[in-house]
């Protein structure tokens, strides 16, 4: 646990050595997402929203849970789980305008956790549809709760690991936006993003959290950044970012979030 926390913190400060604000950009198109998403992500909030995140950091209930990864069980809080696994509000807020600018209308996520990432999601107008996979039972009914108490009907839990689920879902709902977030492991996110540029059609950005979780993740970012299918990737830390299909020469920025 140490070494990652020291990892992260290494690489944190690499990332600021190097990441650019407005005034070093040239492009039109990342100069739009620069202020147009990254900077009034900072201050944006869905009130009823961060709410709930407060309430889920506050509830004490026990819950118990399952590890697909080393096949044991374990009990914790939800306010444990929630301090330790939720995004940040501004992260929240960057995947609204993110999706608010992009006019995308169908999303897919790995990884519902408590659900909040997916509320916000779910929030510009021009979204119809968030398909949500969650391998948890007990942490998508709680995710389920949350969306039920602000009555949103745009979101559909999908149950199952990624690797079970996610090539029929991408065929079915066809996302022009995927934010991957559940196994935080090199092979598991190759997968996914081999799956959304083989089914879907209308892809247009796939956003990846948690980069610099460890040195695996960041493996399987570097190895993204210089795949020559995309030519545009964005590192902002919290996340990387794929523009799939967009028509430009290959380029990578590192941008200040």
């Amino acid at each position: 646990m140490k070494s990652n926390i020291l990892f992260r913190l290494q690489n944190y400060l690499k990332y600021q050595f190097n990441a650019v604000g407005p005034h070093a950009i040239h492009s039109p198109f990342l100069f739009d997402l620069y202020n147009q998403v990254i900077k009034p992500a900072r201050k944006f909030r869905l009130d009823n929203v961060e709410k709930l995140r407060k309430e889920l950091k506050s509830n004490h209930e026990i819950i118990d849970l399952f590890d697909l990864k080393t096949k044991t069980s374990y009990r914790k809080t939800i306010s444990s789980i929630a301090k330790t696994s939720l995004s940040t509000p501004q992260f929240s807020s960057f995947l609204f305008k993110l999706i608010e600018w992009m006019k995308v209308e169908r999303v897919l996520e790995t990884g519902t956790s408590f659900g909040i990432n997916t509320l916000y999601m779910a929030g510009p107008e021009k979204v119809s549809r968030v398909l949500s996979i969650e391998a948890s039972p007990i942490i998508s009914s709680i995710a389920e709760k949350q969306f039920s108490k602000l009555l949103q009907h745009k979101i559909e839990i999908k149950r199952g690991t990624v690797q079970g689920v996610i090539e029929p879902q991408i065929i079915k709902e066809q996302p022009e936006l995927c934010f991957i977030d559940a196994d935080h492991r090199s092979d598991a996110v190759l997968f996914c993003i081999e799956s959304i540029m083989a089914h879907s059609q209308k892809i247009k950005c796939i956003v990846i959290h948690d980069i610099y979780w460890s040195a695996d993740m960041l493996k399987a970012w570097k190895q993204i950044v210089s795949d020559t299918r995309f030519n545009l990737t964005v590192d902002l830390f919290q996340a990387g970012l794929i523009f799939a299909k967009i028509e430009m020469p290959k380029q990578h920025f590192t941008l200040r979030f």
